[in-house]
């Protein structure tokens, strides 16, 4: 089909966002591994701690049923932000590329960047932000007042409780976290909530390390003929850490709803006609919000 003014954002649109999601496509998305994520159906989203009753008091024949009361806890609030990119395909780019079968144009090339670039530059916010997460983990103000990894956290029935451990990671200290993990308890700080890791969340430089210490049939790092008994763990690279996050780690419970992203509108492409050109705009949207909804199911080590 010959490109006309009428028809030039009809036949590049579909081209230009095949080439924008391929690009968010084309490598496995990290974040997805170590977050949940939901639809927001307002901008700002809230959930409720709610306390617990705790162990269960003895009695004896014929006395009332022990009563209790379930203290409300902490909210924990997500809202929106809007990211967003374009470019521009300009008119005289259109004609003047139609001897070479629209090259640039056709592979979603714009006069300031091109769809593809786009897309992975997309890929690399939204893998950023939920990296952040955790590499703000230890300095943060979260929702009861302590950071993501923490020792004081207080619960809604006043219990203090612990989701941080300490050192570079070692077979010693991935030990020790996993055990702390095993004794996080719920909001009365008496029943445990039975975490269990499944995964350790490392930074590039430590991938290779994470993997010596789980994979070694004997102990890892040290002349012994004992037995290495560390459960299996799924290895998660987080590429977009910072680089002060080097040596951080982290342990998750994949089955618990800890770190979170909430798309209130989830990435889309379009495109619009630029205001007194005959040239037209192409751009990416996207809304969400990032954070934590729980502690519990998460150690971490700022190495």
């Amino acid at each position: 089909m010959k490109m006309t003014r009428e028809n030039f954002p009809e036949i590049l649109t579909p081209i230009h966002s095949k080439h924008f999601f391929n690009a968010i496509d084309e490598k496995p998305l990290q974040y997805s591994a170590v977050c949940t994520e939901e639809m927001m159906n307002r901008n700002e989203d809230t959930e409720q701690h709610e306390g617990g009753f705790g162990l269960w008091d003895t009695n004896t024949e014929g006395n009332a049923i022990n009563e209790d009361e379930m203290h409300e806890g902490d909210t924990v609030t997500y809202t929106a932000g809007r990211i967003d990119k374009g470019y521009e395909v300009t008119w005289e780019m259109v004609q003047d590329d139609q001897a070479n079968l629209f090259k640039n144009v056709l592979s979603g090339k714009g006069k300031n960047g091109g769809a593809r670039m786009l897309g992975r530059g997309y890929r690399a916010t939204i893998e950023t932000a939920v990296a952040t997460v955790y590499s703000g983990g230890f300095a943060n103000t979260g929702y009861d007042g302590a950071a993501m990894c923490s020792n004081s956290h207080t619960s809604a029935e006043g219990a203090t409780l612990d989701n941080l451990t300490t050192g570079a990671l070692t077979a010693t200290t991935l030990k020790a976290g996993l055990t702390l993990m095993r004794n996080q308890y719920d909001e009365t700080g008496e029943v445990k909530v039975q975490c269990r890791a499944d995964q350790l969340i490392v930074a590039g430089d430590n991938e290779w390390n994470a993997h010596e210490i789980l994979e070694s049939s004997l102990k890892a790092q040290e002349l012994s003929n004992t037995k290495n008994v560390l459960p299996k763990l799924n290895v998660v690279i987080l590429d977009y850490l910072p680089t002060a996050a080097a040596a951080y780690w982290w342990l998750r419970d994949s089955s618990v709803d800890n770190v979170k992203i909430k798309f209130r509108e989830k990435v889309w492409f379009d495109s619009q006609p630029i205001p007194k050109t005959v040239d037209w705009f192409f751009f990416g949207f996207c809304r969400y919000a990032t954070g934590y909804s729980d502690f519990r199911g998460i150690v971490g080590s700022a190495g």
